[in-house]
């Protein structure tokens, strides 16, 4: 299909198209498909496939893709055995959902071109994307063969069995060409597998593996750190992570690198040089919510809650919409004594989301320190009407109800938590003394004789506290 030029671009058209040419490297996409349209107006221009592949390039970039599949398909028409015409004919078939006409198209272009190893895998996903597993990974099967060093045939066909999942394959097919091919990425994606499996000591072998054949590969580095920290093996973990700032050598690290060692440096308790590591986060790029969060987690552990506060607002500002953002500033306006803020960034947390139940409990300690003991009342029962197994609210409900002498609603709560786990002492105390003060001594005896059959252990846990000595004297 030709579109009508321009009257003023018909007069040369090998201007127009050098014109195109040059538009088409410069990204100018919109003015190359008018220089192209103009040129394609000539009857000669009309028999050159290179014009029009170049049209069909400016097409895919202007999203008409199509009229780019036209002028594809009159390239290959013109110049049959050009592999390159044939292959993005078929890249555009492929975006066009035409995935049979694309696995045709890919066959002939693999059938001109013996030296491209990603011919085979375009065929094989034309193939997935009919069903046709078998016949993908037959096609990638015979792609290992003529391309036995290719690390992408591979990689491709050990995702084919992930997804089938068959893990066992897949690993099988990246370990021989971890084996066999010259390049890492076979290993990588391994090793990657290994650390999504949870499988940490076989993730650093086959990280070391890569890195005996590839010792610049900072990827398999980086991952051996990574399997180390999740084995939460930190001086390990530290030191693989440090061995990659070496491999980057004149060039700049990711900034999850020094997240990742700041994190380490935490566990490991020494904050300040995990402060330092993430200052150097910041530096290789902009600020995220992560390293924020992190550095939030670093001033309250180096007792500096002003400036916690001061990150966790940057980190609300890029996040607005975040509950636990709020929920953390108010935590840290609870140690600044700033209680009337914290109070607001509770009541916003809440506001983004009803079921934040966390912000609730702090609202309702925030009316207990202020003798508002019925709104604190209240507060704790919404929660136990959203969330009826809510532990927190549960023992806040029901001391509560005891401060207010609703003894009978603490039992109710308390019974059946003390019986499950008798190990919160303050909880059973309080249910006892509940049963006393309604002048009931025969249910908390019996109660207590009850859970002491039932706990061998919890008599001498509860020998040392005075109060209890009158329900375990025998």
């Amino acid at each position: 299909m030709i579109v009508s030029p321009r009257t003023k671009e018909t007069k040369d058209p090998a201007k127009l198209v050098r014109s195109g040419v040059f538009a088409l490297n410069n990204k100018k996409w919109k003015k190359a498909v008018r220089k192209f349209q103009a040129a394609l107006n000539d009857e000669e221009m009309q028999n050159n496939a290179i014009v029009w592949a170049n049209y069909g390039i400016a097409l895919i970039n202007v999203k008409n893709l199509p009229e780019a599949l036209n002028a594809f398909s009159v390239a290959v028409q013109i110049e049959k055995k050009n592999d390159t015409f044939w292959s993005k004919k078929g890249l555009v078939e492929f975006q066009l959902e035409l995935y049979q006409e694309a696995e045709n198209s890919f066959r002939q272009a693999e059938k001109l071109n013996k030296t491209n190893d990603e011919l085979p895998i375009l065929r094989s996903r034309s193939l997935r994307k009919q069903d046709q597993i078998k016949k993908a990974v037959k096609v990638l099967e015979s792609g290992r063969k003529r391309y036995p060093n290719s690390a992408k045939i591979p990689i491709e066909l050990a995702r084919i069995w992930e997804e089938q999942n068959d893990l066992e394959k897949s690993l099988s097919v990246l370990n021989k060409a971890l084996n066999e091919t010259n390049h890492p990425d076979p290993g990588l994606l391994l090793g990657q597998l290994c650390l999504d499996k949870q499988e940490y000591a076989k993730a650093i072998k086959t990280y070391t593996t890569v890195l005996e054949r590839f010792p610049d590969s900072y990827h398999a580095q980086y991952g051996i750190g990574v399997a180390y920290h999740a084995k939460k093996d930190y001086h390990n973990a530290l030191e693989a992570y440090r061995g990659v700032i070496t491999k980057y050598k004149n060039t700049k690290p990711p900034q999850s690198l020094y997240i990742n060692i700041s994190r380490v440096l935490r566990e490991m308790k020494r904050p300040k040089e995990a402060l330092d590591a993430l200052y150097r986060a910041k530096k290789l790029g902009k600020p995220s919510l992560e390293i924020f969060l992190l550095l939030a987690d670093l001033y309250i552990d180096t007792n500096r809650p002003d400036k916690a506060k001061r990150s966790l607002e940057d980190a609300v500002l890029m996040d607005k919409t975040n509950p636990a953002l709020h929920y953390y500033l108010g935590m840290t306006h609870l140690s600044l004594k700033s209680y009337k803020e914290a109070e607001n960034c509770f009541k916003r947390s809440i506001k983004l989301d009803s079921s934040f139940h966390d912000s609730r409990i702090q609202l309702s300690l925030l009316a207990i320190n202020a003798k508002r003991y019925n709104e604190a009342y209240s507060i704790v029962n919404e929660i136990l009407a959203l969330d009826p197994d809510n532990i927190k609210a549960m023992r806040l409900t029901a001391q509560l109800a005891f401060d207010l002498r609703d003894f009978r609603r603490t039992i109710e709560i308390l019974k059946p938590l003390v019986q499950k786990d008798p190990s919160h002492t303050k909880d059973l105390e309080i249910l006892l003394n509940a049963w006393l003060i309604l002048s009931q001594p025969e249910k908390a005896h019996t109660f207590m004789v009850e859970l002491l059959n039932n706990h061998k252990e919890l008599r001498s846990q509860l020998k040392p506290i005075a109060f209890f000595n009158q329900f375990l004297e025998k």
